[in-house]
């Protein structure tokens, strides 16, 4: 069973995407983080991704 597995998975290699993507919008790019930063401009930057709004 496990070298079956693993032709199959050797054989189905090349044929595989290595592309994950989703249908949502990037909201906001922004030097914040509330918890570590309160009130103050962060040293890192977040991306805020997949929301609706």
């Amino acid at each position: 069973m496990y070298w079956q597995s693993l032709l199959a998975t050797v054989l189905l290699a090349p044929y595989a995407q290595a592309l994950l993507r989703f249908p949502c919008a990037q909201l906001v790019t922004q030097r914040f983080d509330p918890l570590v930063t309160p009130g103050q401009v962060s040293p890192h930057v977040h991306q805020i991704i997949g929301g609706n709004a």
